[in-house]
Order: C-alpha cells, then structure tokens, then sequence
C-alpha cells in the first residue's frame, strides 16, 4: 500500500513570474477585484482574468471552480470561489482547497500552484492558511486503487503542489507537519479501506510490527494463547467464532523519558464483524472490515507522533479478531469473564466491540497512564445521535475534555459530548452477573455503550469516541472520498500536538 503522495512546498516568487500547469487563485462572492499581484499577472496575460470576470462567467460563490485556458507560463488559471467573506473560515478554505485539487487531477493536471494570499483575507495567521491548505489537498486527493487491475496505469495523480507566495517567511515545519498528518489520516484509510479477507487479524498486527521496526518502538503481540492466559474473556468470547485466531497489539512511544505516564489510546479492532449469531442483516453487514477503524487509527497516530518526535509518551492498545457465526461462537445469555474479573452477562452478540475493549481498556488501565482514550466504531445508535456531520463522545475529566474540544475546532473534526448520567447504568443491572453489555430497550445507545465501558477504566480520565458513523463516507467532496475517513487521526494528532 505503499504510495507517492503529492509534494508540497512553498516558495517566494513573484506570481506574474510563476510558471506551472495550473494557477488556484481564490476570491470571495461580491469582492471580484484583483490586487497589485494579480493585476500585473493579468497584464501580462491579455487581461483574461478581468474579461472573465466582468463578463459574469464567474461571480465568486462556494463552491464556485471555473478554469480560463492560457498557455502561457502559466497555462491554466482557476478561478475559485470563496462564498461570503464574513462567512469565510478553514472549513471553507479546506473543502475549497479539496475539491479544486480532485477537479484538477481528474483533468489531467499533474502539478499546480495556490497563491496563498488569496485565501487569507487577514483572519489567519499565514502559518495556519499553509498548513491547512496542505492538510486538504493531500487528503483530498486521496484514491484506494489497491485492488484495481483495468487501467491502472492510466490512474491520474498529483505529484507536485506549490504555494506561492511573496512573504519572507519560512513554512517547512507547517508543510511537515500537515503532510505527516496527511499520511496518517491516508494510511488508515488504506488499512480500513483493505478487505477482510486480506486484512485479518495476524495480518494488521504485522503491520503494526512493520510501523514499529521502521521507527525503532517497541511492539508487543499477544496471540490467541497468550490472550488466554491473560484471562481475558470477554476478548476470547468474541474472538472464538472465527477461523482467524484473535491478536493483541501494543504499540510504545517514549517521546518525554520513561518517568512520565503515558497516554493510553485503545482502538477497536473488529476485522470484519458479521454480528455473530446475532447476524446482521442485508445491506448492514456491508463495509464492516471499517470495523477495525479505531484500532488503525490509534496504530497510525503512534507512528506520526514517532516520525514528528513529538514529546509525549503514548501507547496504543489494538484487540484485533473477527466477529463471526459458527459452532463455537459466544451465544446470547453467555456469561463471560472480562479481564478485571467482572462477569458480563450478552444479550447481543452484534455488540461484541464493547466486550473486547473492556479487555483492552482494563488493560491499559493496569499501566496507570495520565489519560485514556478509545476510539471505536462501536455503535450505529451515532447515526441517529449526529447524522454523519460528527462524532459523539463521552469524558470524565474536564481537562481532558477541554483538550479534546480544542482539538476538534482546530482539526474540524466535529465532536459533541453526551452525557454519563446514573439513569443509563440503571439499564445495564443484570440479574444473573454483575453487568450486562447493553440495555434491555436499546434506548441511548450511544450511551449506554459508553456506560458499560466505563465499568473498566477505573478512576482514570477517560474519554470513549465513537466513529461508528464518521468512520465510513458514502459521498466523495472535499476532504472526503467515499470509503474510509481516517477518522480522528487529525483530532488526535493536533490535541497531542498541545499536549501539556
């Protein structure tokens, strides 16, 4: 899966003076008039860009992309519109930024440049405009073409991004960065996006090996014996079903010295989750290898942060098994054992993503690090709860929860906090064991998933993301493309980019 992603760079040259396949200039609704710069690359091109626009063939709106043919050092300059000034922000700059770079890859365009100041209209620090000019246009330029045999080699591809500008200033570590992030929001993508007959447990956690051979971390896998005598057997339960034996996945980066408590991030690892024997019904068992994003997510942010040296310690917790039907599956009305001895009583055996993060949780819990966070496609109740605008989350701790709203207007990764109330863990009591795994009405799901994984986290700050919805898009405009999102790994990366 490994692939030659774009370039970027910025340099400082006078725009009339650039020369490239392909200007990206950008103009908000209502305010069409061209600056010193552009007024003199107009000038020199037989004022095209003037005519264009007085002519009313481009009037500035969202979402607006109209390319006028030049043929010069320049040959094509694209118009792109930037809607109301007062209503501009990054979510506009980004989504602008995406899309013209899809429109201009699919016709042929190889390489183009962006002039900066003409999407920063004094809001923004230049800093950030790069930065997230960089994020958008190497995530939405992403394709999964892995498993594409017609007409491969005619597939169409970025290979070099400029950002013009006439500042003296340097922007190597915004570039960096972004396109660290960039790579680690695609590779995830790549991992999701793999099937599950590829994409097995022992093969996602040999490519966790791979991540952590590269970067010198240090990795330790559990297989299915060792998972046992853990006693771990919630994990177990789910995992027994499946031809495919369950592995366990723990990732170490010491970015600050040993001394400090690590972040524990927890991803959910479900390499295909067919509900068990509680079988999902058609079309609801369609894209569940997406299953496993929260367990590819956590793999690739550890990386980032490794390759970046960031300074905070983190381990990544990664269960990873199948949910499948057969003669030995985990039944409804089981009562199975969890790793920090609570009995569990199933009433579901589709909810089996809670069962082997209780496991993980508790295990990560055991190291007593300052904070954990999971991040599990866990339930479908988000679809109802947020659509697929955003992500629902729950958290114990107010700093932890700052963090994360910071994190999610920085990244424009859109979460929104449910709350923990007492009634919820009211729906999980069970009779027969000290807790059940999700309520008698399937009322609040969202939350009482939560709930239950509550039960394994002790008193830790805690915070439980579920990208059951936001994992997966079915439409493909800007940074989005249909298939997997990367979901949370630019939330993550900019809250650990803060870390304090």
């Amino acid at each position: 899966m490994e692939k030659s992603p774009a370039s970027v760079k910025a340099l400082k040259i006078e725009l009339d003076k650039a020369k490239d396949e392909a200007l990206l200039i950008g103009f908000f609704q209502n305010k069409l008039g061209l600056g010193t710069e552009l007024r003199r690359l107009d000038n020199k091109i037989g004022n095209l860009i003037a005519s264009y626009i007085k002519n009313n063939n481009f009037k500035g709106e969202k979402g607006e992309i109209k390319n006028i043919f030049v043929n010069k050092g320049i040959k094509n300059i694209v118009l792109a519109g930037l809607g109301e000034e007062e209503k501009y922000g990054f979510e506009v700059l980004s989504s602008t930024i995406a899309d013209a770079s899809k429109r201009l890859r699919d016709n042929g365009i190889e390489s183009f440049s962006i002039f900066l100041d003409s999407f920063n209209n004094g809001k923004f620090k230049d800093e950030e405009v790069v930065e997230k000019i960089t994020l958008s246009s190497l995530i939405g330029l992403y394709k999964f073409v892995e498993y594409k045999t017609k007409d491969k080699d005619k597939t169409k591809n970025i290979k070099e991004i400029r950002i013009i500008t006439n500042l003296n200033k340097k922007f190597d570590k915004e570039i960096e960065y972004a396109s660290m992030v960039a790579d680690a929001v695609n590779r995830t993508r790549d991992l999701v996006n793999t099937p599950p007959n590829i994409a097995s447990p022992s093969y996602v956690a040999e490519y966790a090996r791979g991540i952590a051979k590269k970067l010198n971390l240090k990795c330790t896998i559990f297989d299915d014996k060792q998972i046992g005598k853990l006693k771990m057997g919630c994990f177990m339960g789910v995992a027994m079903g499946s031809i495919n034996k369950p592995r366990m996945v723990v990732l170490e980066y010491y970015g600050n010295g040993k001394k400090q408590k690590p972040i524990a991030i927890v991803g959910k690892g479900v390499t295909f989750d067919s509900g068990g024997l509680n079988l999902k019904p058609y079309p609801f068992i369609l894209n569940m290898k997406d299953d496993k994003g929260g367990a590819v997510a956590a793999m690739h942010i550890i990386e980032a942060c490794a390759k970046l040296k960031l300074p905070v310690n983190i381990v990544a917790v990664t269960p990873l098994c199948e949910n499948m039907p057969s003669g030995t599956s985990f039944r409804p009305d089981d009562v199975l054992k969890a790793y920090n001895g609570m009995t569990v009583e199933i009433k579901n055996t589709d909810a089996e993503g809670r069962l082997i993060l209780a496991d993980a949780l508790a295990y990560a819990a055991e190291m007593k690090p300052q904070a954990i966070i999971d991040i599990a496609t866990l339930t479908g109740a988000s679809l109802i709860v947020l659509g697929y605008a955003g992500t629902p989350f729950v958290c114990t701790n107010d700093g932890l929860r700052k963090k994360l709203n910071d994190a999610s207007a920085k990244s424009l990764e859109k979460l929104w906090e449910l709350p923990l109330w007492q009634e919820y863990e009211e729906s999980l009591k069970s009779d027969i064991a000290d807790v059940k795994h999700i309520g008698d009405e399937g009322e609040a799901g969202v939350i009482t998933g939560a709930m239950f994984l509550k039960n394994f986290v002790n008193d830790i700050p805690w915070a439980h993301i579920d990208i059951g919805t936001t994992v997966w898009s079915k439409i493909d405009k800007g940074m989005l493309t249909k298939g997997a999102t990367g979901a949370t790994v630019r939330l993550m990366m900019e809250m650990l980019m803060e870390w304090k």
